[in-house]
């Protein structure tokens, strides 16, 4: 399916503040793609359809990983709004015909990260925290981080969402642990 085929079947998918999320995202990540050299046109779609179940209701979310046997394992039913990436690169796929491993890896891996998360993992993951809609606290280094060093940038969104969610009492989703874990050995090899 063609990328203007996909927004316009999105774009009826998505609430509007959802949808200029996904767009924001979708370029981001061509422009980091262009940077970093990694496929843009990939890269682009992921970041559009990153979010493509973010609408849906949990329970709905829960009926179609368990159609599709998506392993839900128990840190899901406890942080269930992570579920939307699993069922988003189902969607992905099912609905607007992504075939690419990359693609669907990436979306899945969106929200929660994971270790030896690939070029296009990582750009669609910061894409998504850093697009123009966005703000947190040092959002703008984070910016700035993310034009010069990909995996620095990567770890400084790690660190502030682990430390937003154990200051909110919140639970936090293994991969994510893992995946803070995995970048920071490469960026401690790098900067020994």
């Amino acid at each position: 399916m063609k990328i203007d085929l996909m927004k316009l079947k999105l774009k009826n998918m998505l609430n509007e503040e959802r949808w200029e999320h996904s767009v924001n995202t979708s370029q981001i990540a061509y422009d980091l793609a262009m940077k970093y050299g990694a496929d843009p046109d990939k890269a682009k779609i992921a970041g559009l359809l990153h979010d493509c179940a973010k609408c849906m209701t949990f329970e709905k979310l829960k009926v179609m990983a368990a159609t599709n046997k998506i392993q839900i394992d128990i840190n899901i039913n406890k942080i269930p709004k992570v579920l939307h990436s699993f069922v988003g690169a189902l969607i992905a796929e099912q609905e607007f015909n992504v075939q690419d491993s990359d693609i669907l890896q990436a979306i899945r891996l969106h929200s929660t990260g994971g270790v030896k998360m690939s070029i296009l993992d990582k750009i669609v993951y910061l894409s998504d925290k850093i697009e123009p809609l966005r703000y947190f606290n040092g959002i703008t280094q984070v910016r700035q981080m993310a034009q010069k060093n990909l995996d620095k940038a990567v770890l400084m969104i790690l660190d502030e969402g682990l430390l937003s969610l154990i200051k909110r009492g919140l639970l936090i989703y293994p991969a994510t642990v893992e995946a803070r874990n995995d970048i920071l050995s490469k960026v401690a090899l790098i900067d020994a």
